[in-house]
């Protein structure tokens, strides 16, 4: 059920999984995991779209339909499709990239793109950041027009600077949506970043206020809500002063295994019991951080 406001009543906001929790393998089939996802609880599934002109998207949406679930859909960009590169023809395959990633949303039903869609993930160029930021802001422009063509909001994930360089945090993320201007392109916050690149989590949430449209659950280690140090009770209190009304979405990353793992840097088996802690997540959420 969609968060509202009214007259100070605050009804839940809708909460989802990554289906990457149960990934192994990028190019792993996720359909299967929509499933677990309702089974374990939760409103929706998030789908990471990373090779967006292979997917079915019809056959995505029926499994939905199928199982009444809603969605929500993230990616990430690597070298080849960097809407910051200095390479006009690089930076050409990249918005046709994120239009082929709103397109299949679209079909989805979701009503954002999050993830890396900004820059690539885990890649530092070498020159003045200075210079791939303004083809960033120039190329984010032409995408704002796919995105209100599409009614889907893309969203811009403030990372730690471990896994990216251009918004480390939400102070650097607003400067940037400033210069592109468009309601079709908001910030997309998540715990495990936050923790590490922000001061407080709490006051990080409420400086992004409106400009917050997509909101990930993790634990400061990645395991699922609820297992470590994070304060949620301040998570929820800032998420209801700024009247947020999006998706909270568990991206938990706990299993060690195929290149999911380790593309995360995930050493070690965080947990031996992935369905029952989707559900325990789902339950933790609902409970502490959606708002019953």
């Amino acid at each position: 059920m969609e968060k509202i406001r009214n007259k100070g009543f605050i009804m839940a906001r809708p909460i989802g999984i990554h289906l990457s929790y149960w990934q192994t393998n990028w190019s792993q089939d996720v359909a299967p995991f929509i499933q677990k996802a309702k089974q374990a609880g939760f409103d929706g599934a998030e789908f990471p779209l990373l090779s967006p002109f292979e997917i079915d998207f019809p056959f995505w949406r029926a499994a939905l339909d199928e199982h009444n679930m809603r969605a929500t859909c993230g990616t990430g960009l690597n070298p080849q499709v960097d809407i910051t590169s200095p390479d006009r023809d690089i930076r050409a395959a990249g918005i046709r990239y994120l239009e082929a990633c709103l397109n299949g949303a679209a079909v989805l039903g979701s009503p954002v793109l999050g993830g890396l869609t900004y820059a690539p993930w885990g890649y530092f160029p070498q020159g003045d950041p200075s210079v791939y930021r303004c083809n960033c802001i120039e190329s984010l422009k032409q995408v704002a027009e796919i995105a209100e063509k599409n009614q889907v909001t893309l969203c811009l994930e403030v990372v730690n600077r471990f896994e990216g360089y251009l918004i480390n945090t939400v102070q650097q993320g607003l400067e940037l949506l400033q210069e592109v201007n468009s309601p079709f392109i908001r910030l997309h916050l998540d715990t495990f970043h936050l923790n590490i690149e922000e001061d407080q989590i709490a006051p990080a949430i409420r400086l992004a206020a409106n400009q917050l449209g997509h909101f990930h659950c993790c634990e400061n280690n990645r395991k699922r809500p609820g297992l470590g140090h994070i304060p949620w009770p301040e998570v929820r209190q800032a998420l209801d002063s700024i009247q947020y009304q999006g998706w909270l979405v568990v991206e938990s990353f706990v299993n060690p295994a195929g290149e999911v793992g380790r593309d995360l840097f995930i050493w070690r088996t965080l947990s031996d019991v992935l369905d029952e802690d989707a559900t325990n997540a789902a339950e933790f959420l609902r409970k502490e951080v959606a708002g019953v």
